[in-house]
């Protein structure tokens, strides 16, 4: 009479024949989507704009860090139980700048990470501010002009300054080019003036970051 085999006996045997026991299939990590909006995708130089991130996930919600990317620059930041991220995007240079966010999952094991498409953000030049001060109005002093530029959003704008002096009554023009200061500043230096009206124009040229400005006014040179 056969007697039954012990479940270790019955097992030992199974292995013999090239038997193996299944084993637990494993879970996938989940997807996620991301997608990345701009606050303006068309700016002057020394705008702010921002950039928001937002996450989608199966299961959620997310847990992890975005990783935004513009120009090669990353900038990193974490990504609350809201599903949205925002920063302020650096300062740059007139042109065109792709800009795009990644999800990086704190459980990739759980969550799979994603880039967004990217967003084009363009940057143009910006307008410049000029302040023009005549100085010394005397027949008998020197007369200078002081002009001060500044580029709007707190720019600083570089690059010449042209003055032009016109008498009013017929008597020649006075033409001086001056660059400016690192502070944004020009005194161009008129000598003496004889004793009549004059138009005056100023002209900022520009550079690759600020657009070119023209300021005209009048001024009057008295006899002393």
């Amino acid at each position: 009479m056969l007697r039954p085999l012990a479940a270790g006996a019955a097992l030992l045997a199974l292995a013999g024949t090239g038997w193996a026991a299944p084993t637990r299939a494993s879970t996938a990590p989940g997807p996620s989507n991301t997608s990345v909006v701009l606050s303006t995708g068309a700016s002057a130089y020394g705008q702010t704009v921002t950039a928001s991130a937002t996450v989608t996930t199966a299961p959620g919600p997310p847990q992890g860090d975005i990783v935004f990317a513009v120009d090669g620059l990353q900038l990193k930041a974490n990504l609350p139980a809201s599903g949205t991220a925002t920063i302020v995007l650096p300062k740059l240079l007139v042109g065109q700048h792709p800009v795009t966010a990644t999800y990086v999952p704190q459980f990739p094991d759980v969550q799979q990470g994603s880039t967004s498409p990217a967003r084009a953000w363009v940057v143009s030049p910006v307008r410049t501010q000029l302040q023009v001060r005549v100085i010394g109005r005397g027949a008998r002093i020197p007369t200078s002009v002081e002009v001060r530029a500044a580029g709007d959003f707190g720019t600083r704008p570089t690059g010449r300054v042209r003055v032009l002096v016109h008498r009013r009554d017929g008597g020649g023009v006075t033409r001086v080019g001056r660059r400016l200061s690192t502070a944004g500043v020009v005194l161009a230096e008129l000598g003496k003036l004889p004793q009549g009206r004059y138009r005056l124009e100023v002209t900022y040229v520009g550079d690759s970051q600020h657009l070119r400005e023209v300021s005209v006014g009048r001024f009057y040179v008295r006899r002393r």
